[in-house]
């Protein structure tokens, strides 16, 4: 772990978080007698505690209450909690959890942060998952499973739900505004609708609808969004190059390289038309809820949105549309989009007191049974072979367009880089991508002096 990785965690611990954030049953426990086994005799009972940051969204409440609700009826001796956050406030949370010991028996987290939340302990965190996986069918039949490793041993499995990223569009106002959704295939395509779709319904002389919802705030997205869909495909990464390929080294940093600066000064012009992104500071929340109520157009998102806009209203299904990311021209070459593959995966703790049992209930979510549930949330179920069946494509069209994106349209997914720092070079990306987004700093001065932060950070 890098120097300034170290001060930055432990300077959450001295700013008082640990109080506000302690697991209550943190670790599994046994609670006496309840239930009867096949063999007729009691079972103790056991508790685990899962945490994650998607119980705040409540496509997501719904499925892991009802994945829990159906163990239970399966295994009454086991009784599950959960735990978590929203997105924002969840990960400084989990760091002081980490450090202090006190994190979930099952922590629910993204290829990325395993390393870099693993590290917080000597000798690791969390447990090594290769007994269970290695060798085993699970480890080729689940998507992103690969990314699920530190130094070639599993950490976790990605038994939830997977996603990667695409521009959904309210129908209704594609076809007032006049504009085919199919001729939107490129970057300049992508820009010239947006600007199209920034209208005065109203005729007061102000704009009340826009053409995109971008996240201009403190959220991760206002860097995400940007290096997703614009800066990473025309420079091959925004930490190191080659795809975020290592040697992880200081002298690769590659985030002020001249593609990354383009693109940023790019999303700099972009954001700042008044027809394309609402003034003023928001959230993804916002943002979204600006898409839900129509004063957006468009909104980048994953398959996760599906259920997200299902739950918040049923009618809007039919008005709900999704286009690819687009392809990007950059020095006269074409670019296509490589979003990463964001698959859920969980952990387990060295701290539970029942690591089988926390495994079993793992390995069950893979199952067809689970993750028929897991459909409901409205990402992509990770078991290859549940998606393939004729059921899940029947009842899932939107969501199977996000195959299609990838097999027809998109470059390999590039992911962040798999390093214990990785959770440091992405605050420092956040930070910058404010400055430059929010502050309007010029791009190149910004980008260099995140490129200085981020190779004091792996020193």
């Amino acid at each position: 772990m890098g120097t300034t990785m170290k001060k930055r965690m432990t300077g959450l611990i001295a700013f008082g978080l640990i109080a506000s954030t302690i697991l209550a049953g943190c670790s599994s426990s046994k609670e006496g007698d309840t239930g009867t086994g096949t063999d007729g005799k009691k079972e103790e009972q056991i508790t685990l505690s899962f945490e994650t940051s998607l119980y705040a969204e409540a496509p997501h409440k719904k499925a892991i209450d009802s994945l829990i609700s159906k163990y239970n009826e399966k295994n009454p001796n086991v009784k599950i909690t959960v735990h978590g956050a929203d997105y924002e406030n969840f990960w400084d949370k989990l760091t002081t959890e980490v450090i202090a010991g006190t994190q979930g028996d099952i922590v629910q987290v993204y290829p990325e942060n395993i390393a870099t939340y693993n590290a917080l302990v000597d000798g690791g965190a969390f447990l090594n998952l290769d007994t269970y996986l290695k060798g085993k069918e699970l480890e080729t039949k689940l998507v992103g499973q690969e990314l699920s490793k530190v130094d070639d041993s599993y950490y976790a499995v990605s038994n939830y739900a997977w996603g990667t990223t695409g521009i959904f569009y309210r129908k209704s106002l594609f076809e007032k505004a006049n504009i085919d959704p199919a001729t939107v295939k490129t970057l300049d395509d992508f820009k010239a609708a947006a600007a199209k779709l920034g209208v005065d319904t109203n005729g007061d002389g102000k704009l009340d609808q826009y053409g995109f919802a971008s996240v201009v705030g403190s959220h991760p997205f206002v860097a995400s969004e940007w290096y997703r869909l614009i800066a990473r495909p025309v420079s091959g990464g925004i930490y190191f190059p080659d795809g975020e390929a290592g040697p992880y080294t200081a002298d690769r940093i590659n985030v002020n390289s001249d593609a990354n600066v383009w693109a940023a000064k790019w999303w700099q012009d972009f954001i700042n038309d008044p027809k394309i992104t609402p003034p003023g500071t928001r959230d993804k929340k916002v943002g979204r809820e600006m898409f839900w109520n129509g004063q957006a157009a468009m909104n980048m998102d994953g398959p996760w949105f599906i259920g997200m806009t299902q739950e918040r209203d049923q009618a809007l299904m039919d008005d709900l549309g999704l286009l690819p990311q687009p392809a990007i021209t950059y020095e006269g070459k074409e670019y296509k989009p490589n979003p990463h593959n964001n698959p859920s995966v969980a952990m387990i703790s060295k701290k539970s007191k029942n690591a089988d049992e926390a495994w079993k209930f793992l390995e069950w979510m893979t199952t067809p049974e689970a993750q028929q549930i897991i459909g409901g949330s409205g990402m992509i179920p990770s078991n290859k072979d549940y998606v393939a069946t004729e059921e899940y494509k029947n009842n899932n069209p939107l969501a199977v367009q996000f195959f299609e994106f990838q097999e027809n349209l998109y470059a390999p997914a590039v992911m962040d880089p798999p390093i214990p720092e990785q959770g440091t070079l992405s605050q420092i990306m956040v930070n910058t991508a404010q400055e430059m987004f929010i502050g309007k700093k010029d791009a190149k001065t910004s980008m260099d002096d995140a490129a200085g932060k981020m190779k004091d950070a792996i020193k």
